[in-house]
C-alpha cells in the first residue's frame, strides 16, 4: 500500500464550498464542471490521506463518498433551483435575489432528508414534532440521556466479546450465538446518530434557529422492522435516501433506458441503490483496512438478495390469504430480521473489529467511569456489566 499523507480538512472544506457554491449561483449549462474538483477532492483525500484513529478514517471515508453522490445529484443530475422547493414555495428560487439562495441552498445542504421541502419522503419518517419548544427540549435532553446510556451498556457489553477484540478471532468464523452480537454494533449506530442528531436539534432550537417541527425522529419505529425492506426502508435513518433514489432512477432510465414501470425495473433500482451504498461503506472499509478486501460492498448488495426474496415470499403467502400482517406474523417477522442480519452483518463489520474498530474508537462511558473513575476507557474484557453477567450465568 502507498504511503498516505496527513488528512487536509482544508481541502474537504473546500469541497463542501463548492458545492455549496453551485448551489446559490443560478442555473447554468456549466454547472455540472463543478462536480470535478468536488469529486476530485474527495478520492483524493481517501485514498491519499489518514487520519491518527481508524475509526475517524471510517467516518471521514464515507462521509467524503456521500458528498460525491450528493453533489452527483444536486450539481449535475437536478437542475436544483428550478426542481426543489420548499414547503410552500410558490416561484422557482432561480429568480430570488442573491441572499434568498444564500440561505435557500443553505438549507437544502443540510436536509439530506428532505424536512420541510416538497420531495420529503413523508411515508418513511416518523411525523414532525408539534410539541412546544420547551417541552421539545426537555423530550431531546431526555432522549440523549437514554441514548447515551443504551450506547454505554451495549459498548461495555461488547468490551468483554472475543469476537470485538483487535487481533482476535472473526465473527464471520462465529456460531450463530456469537455471530448475533453483532447486533450491538446495530444498537451502539442507531444510538450513537442519535445522539449527534438529540444535540443539534437541541441546540437549533435553543437558539431560534429551527422549530422543533422540523426536527422528527431521525430513525423509525423499531416495531417495524419485521421485514428486511421496511427495516432499511422506514426504521433506518434515510440520510442517503434522496441521491439514492435519483441515482438509480437516472442509471434505470437514462442509461441502461428501462420503463418507467415494471418489476424488473423495480428490482433493478433496488440492486443500484444498494450498490451505491455499499459503494461508500466499502470506502470507509479501504480507509480503515488499508486494502480491498473489506465486505461493505458485498454485505450491502446481499441486502437487496434478502429484500428480493422476503418479496417474492410475500407476494406468494398472499395469494394463499396472507396478505395482512398479524402479531404472529410480525413476531416471525422479527425472528427472520434479525437472523438475516446475524448472518449479513459480520461480512461487513468483522474485518473492522479484528483491525481493532472497538479499541480505537475510545467513547465516554458513564459506566465505567462511576464503576472504576474510567470516563473514556479502552476495552477491558473484565469490567462491571461483564463480571455481572459471568456471575448471573455462573448462578443459572
Amino acid at each position: 500500500m502507498h504511503q498516505k499523507g496527513e488528512f487536509k480538512p482544508g481541502l474537504f472544506l473546500l469541497a463542501e464550498a463548492i458545492i455549496f457554491v453551485s448551489l446559490v449561483v443560478r442555473p447554468s449549462r456549466y454547472r455540472w464542471i463543478l462536480f470535478v474538483p468536488i469529486s476530485s477532492i474527495c478520492v483524493y483525500l481517501v485514498l491519499f490521506t489518514t487520519c491518527e484513529r481508524n475509526a475517524v478514517n471510517n467516518i471521514v471515508a464515507c462521509n467524503l463518498f456521500i458528498l460525491i453522490f450528493t453533489s452527483l445529484d444536486l450539481v449535475v443530475l437536478t437542475d436544483v433551483q428550478n426542481e426543489l422547493r420548499l414547503i410552500g414555495q410558490k416561484t422557482p428560487i432561480s429568480t430570488a435575489s442573491l441572499s434568498s439562495r444564500f440561505w435557500w441552498a443553505l438549507r437544502l445542504l443540510h436536509s439530506p432528508r428532505g424536512i420541510g421541502w416538497a420531495h420529503e419522503p413523508t411515508a418513511h419518517i416518523r411525523p414532525h414534532p408539534t410539541t412546544s419548544r420547551a417541552r421539545f427540549l426537555l423530550d431531546q435532553l431526555l432522549r440523549t440521556v437514554k441514548y447515551i446510556l443504551i450506547f454505554d451498556v451495549a459498548r461495555v457489553l461488547s468490551f468483554s466479546n472475543p469476537y470485538f477484540q483487535k487481533g482476535g478471532l472473526s465473527l464471520t468464523d462465529a456460531g450463530w450465538v456469537w455471530r448475533s452480537t453483532v447486533l450491538a454494533h446495530v444498537v451502539t449506530s442507531y444510538t450513537s446518530l442519535s445522539v449527534i442528531y438529540t444535540v443539534y436539534s437541541i441546540v437549533s432550537v435553543a437558539l431560534g434557529l429551527t422549530a422543533p417541527g422540523d426536527w422528527p425522529h431521525l430513525f423509525g419505529y423499531v416495531g417495524d422492522a419485521y421485514t428486511v425492506r421496511r427495516s432499511w426502508g422506514r426504521v433506518w435513518h434515510q440520510l442517503l435516501r434522496r441521491f439514492l433514489q435519483v441515482e438509480s432512477d437516472f442509471v434505470a432510465y437514462k442509461i441502461v433506458g428501462l420503463p418507467r414501470k415494471g418489476t424488473f425495473t423495480t428490482y433493478f433500482k433496488l440492486f443500484v441503490a444498494f450498490s451505491i451504498s455499499g459503494l461508500i461503506h466499502y470506502m470507509g472499509d479501504y480507509a480503515v483496512l488499508g486494502h480491498w478486501s473489506g465486505g461493505g460492498l458485498i454485505c450491502f448488495v446481499l441486502q437487496a438478495v434478502a429484500i428480493t426474496f422476503e418479496d417474492a415470499v410475500i407476494e406468494i403467502a398472499s395469494k394463499f390469504g396472507f396478505a395482512q400482517p398479524t402479531p404472529m406474523k410480525k413476531f416471525l417477522g422479527y425472528i427472520w430480521v434479525a437472523a438475516w442480519f446475524t448472518y449479513s452483518l459480520p461480512i461487513w463489520t468483522a474485518p473492522h473489529l479484528t483491525a481493532g474498530f472497538l479499541e480505537d474508537d475510545v467513547q465516554f462511558s458513564p459506566i465505567m467511569g462511576l464503576s472504576r473513575g474510567e470516563w473514556y476507557p479502552k476495552p477491558d474484557p473484565v469490567n462491571v456489566l461483564s463480571t455481572a453477567l459471568s456471575k448471573i450465568i455462573s448462578v443459572t
